[in-house]
This record gives C-alpha cells, sequence and structure tokens, in this order.
C-alpha cells in the first residue's frame, strides 16, 4: 500500500475545505441554474450594473455628501424624530387599509433602509430649512387661488396647516437639485467606475 504523506492529506483535506466552503457560499458565485446553466453573480451584477449602475452610484454620491454636509453643519437627527416620521407613515396607511410592512416587503425593503431614508430626508429638510420657509400671504394667495377645489365653507384656517407643508415642499424640491449640485462642485469626487 502506498505511503501518504502528510503534505497529501493537507492538500486533500484544504480541496474538501473549498470545496464545503463553495457548496455552502454558492449564492456568491452562482444565483441560478437554468436547465443546468448557471447564471453567475459577476454575470448578474455586470447587467445590473448597465440597466441602474450610474443611477445607483450618483444617488449613493448624493447620499455621502448630504450626510456629510448634515455632520458639518452639526445636524443630528436622533431616533426619536425618525419613529415619529414612521409612525406618521404608519398612520396614514392605516387609514387607508395598508401595512407599512407588508409595502416595504413589496418594495423590497426593510425598516432600516427605511429608517436610512427619513434620516436622509429630515437632514436634507434640517440643511435647507431656511429655502422652505413659507409666508402667511403666499398661503393666502395659494388658498384664494385654488378655493374653488376645496369644499363649499372651507375656510383658510382649516386649510393653513396643510397648505403651508405643501408649500413648504414645494421650495425644498425646487431647491434641492441647485443645493446638491453646489455640495457636488465642493466635494472631492474621484471615479474608478465609468458607466
Amino acid at each position: 500500500m502506498p505511503k501518504v504523506s502528510k503534505k497529501q492529506i493537507l492538500v486533500v483535506a484544504v480541496l474538501i475545505a473549498l470545496l464545503a466552503l463553495g457548496f455552502i457560499f454558492k449564492n456568491w458565485f452562482v444565483v441560478a441554474v437554468v436547465n443546468n446553466h448557471p447564471i453567475t453573480r459577476f454575470s448578474l451584477d455586470r447587467d445590473l450594473e448597465k440597466q441602474g449602475g450610474k443611477q445607483v452610484l450618483e444617488s449613493k454620491i448624493s447620499e455621502m455628501l448630504v450626510l456629510d454636509e448634515a455632520k458639518k453643519q452639526k445636524v443630528n437627527i436622533g431616533p426619536t424624530e425618525i419613529n415619529e416620521k414612521i409612525n406618521q407613515i404608519e398612520a396614514q396607511l392605516t387609514a387607508q387599509g395598508q401595512k407599512l410592512d407588508d409595502l416595504l416587503a413589496l418594495q423590497g425593503q426593510t425598516r432600516k433602509d427605511l429608517e436610512k431614508q427619513i434620516r436622509l430626508q429630515l437632514s436634507v429638510e434640517k440643511l435647507l430649512s431656511d429655502k422652505a420657509l413659507v409666508s402667511d400671504q403666499e398661503v393666502a394667495d395659494y388658498f384664494k387661488a385654488n378655493q374653488s377645489t376645496y369644499p363649499k365653507g372651507t375656510k383658510l384656517e382649516d386649510k393653513k396647516a396643510e397648505i403651508t407643508d405643501q408649500l413648504a415642499q414645494q421650495k425644498l424640491s425646487a431647491a434641492i437639485p441647485a443645493w446638491l449640485e453646489n455640495l457636488r462642485t465642493q466635494a472631492k469626487i474621484y471615479y474608478f467606475l465609468k458607466f
């Protein structure tokens, strides 16, 4: 019987370990098999990059710029603020007969994803709060221009908070692109991947 060296045993053990790891972590390499033909993660990632890579990368860059600016300006969003916003969203969805967790699952998101989005949104709102100021005159003008859309007998006081919020959101939405572009021009952004 041939003599087996320690080196050969080690090589066999390493191969077995690699095969076991390959099987355990197969989804790192192969994401599906169709009629015995594998679809590799590399192929999937490459196609996903082609479809939305530039948009996702730009979104990630914008997110980092906002969070960096919030940190510079000492804007902190605490868990209480995030939970209040989530509770508002849940109340609105419940009133419509929907559940937040179901809606998030449908969109392929988790509560952590939502918390991250809310932190980003609240950071932008605080950073640009001066751009979203609404005067009483603007509210009155809006109410007057849109009075025909409200039920008869509706008074300005009944809709003031709603109109103020709507106008503030419009101003904020209008200010964000220029503000983000300004952050981009001031930032040092190096691209290592071209789409």
